[in-house]
C-alpha cells in the first residue's frame, strides 16, 4: 500500500546528489536534490511519520516545489501547506498566505517546519505557544555538527529553548521531533 496521495507536486524521481555536496561533514550515502530541499530520507521519514501517527490535520511550512509533500498522503488528512516565497508557492500550498496563523497551529496534529530562516523561528514559537496539546512537530535543519554561526545551530538552540520534550535527529542537516505537552 502506498503512503502517497494525489500527485500534486513534482515527481520525486528527479536527479539527486550526495549530501556531502551541501553538508561537508555528512556521512556518505545521504542524498539530496539541492541545498534547500530536505534530504531524501528526511522526506521519507516525514511520510512514514504521518502514516504511523494518522493525524487528522497536517501542517507543512516551506512547501516549495513539494519534495517533502510528495511523501505525504494528502488524501488521508486535512492538509495545510504554506510557502512564504511567492516564486515557489504553488498547489498544494495556500495560494495567498505564506505562513500559518496561531489558529492553524492550534488545529494541527502534525506540524512540519521547513520554511525559510526568517519565518521558521516565528513558526516554531507559534507552535510552542499555540500548538495543540499532544501534537507532534518535525523541524528540519536543527544542526548536526554545524558551526555556531549557522542557521542550523541557531535553530537547534531555539528548539532547546522551547523546553518541550523531543529528540534531535542525526540526519546531516539535523532535525527535531517533538511533542506539545
Amino acid at each position: 500500500m502506498s503512503s502517497r496521495g494525489s500527485r500534486l507536486c513534482e515527481p520525486v524521481g528527479l536527479p539527486v546528489q550526495d549530501e556531502q555536496a551541501f553538508t561537508p561533514h555528512a556521512e556518505a550515502g545521504w542524498l539530496a536534490w539541492d541545498s534547500y530541499s530536505p534530504e531524501q530520507d528526511f522526506c521519507r521519514f516525514a511520510g512514514m511519520l504521518q502514516r504511523m501517527l494518522r493525524p487528522a490535520v497536517v501542517l507543512e511550512t516551506g512547501v516549495g516545489v513539494g519534495r517533502l509533500t510528495e511523501h505525504l498522503n494528502l488524501g488521508a488528512c486535512t492538509y495545510l501547506g504554506f510557502e512564504a516565497d511567492p516564486k515557489w508557492r504553488r498547489p498544494p500550498a495556500d495560494p495567498v498566505q505564506g505562513t500559518p496563523t496561531a489558529g492553524h497551529m492550534a488545529a494541527a496534529d502534525l506540524v512540519i517546519l521547513d520554511s525559510a530562516p526568517e519565518y521558521r523561528f516565528r513558526e516554531l514559537a507559534r507552535w510552542v505557544e499555540r500548538g495543540k496539546p499532544g501534537s507532534v512537530c518535525l523541524v528540519h535543519d536543527c544542526g548536526n555538527g554545524h558551526a555556531e554561526d549557522t542557521f542550523h545551530h541557531k535553530m537547534r538552540r531555539a528548539v532547546e529553548a522551547a523546553g518541550l520534550p523531543g529528540v534531535f535527529l542525526r540526519n546531516p542537516r539535523g532535525g527535531w521531533l517533538g511533542i506539545h505537552a
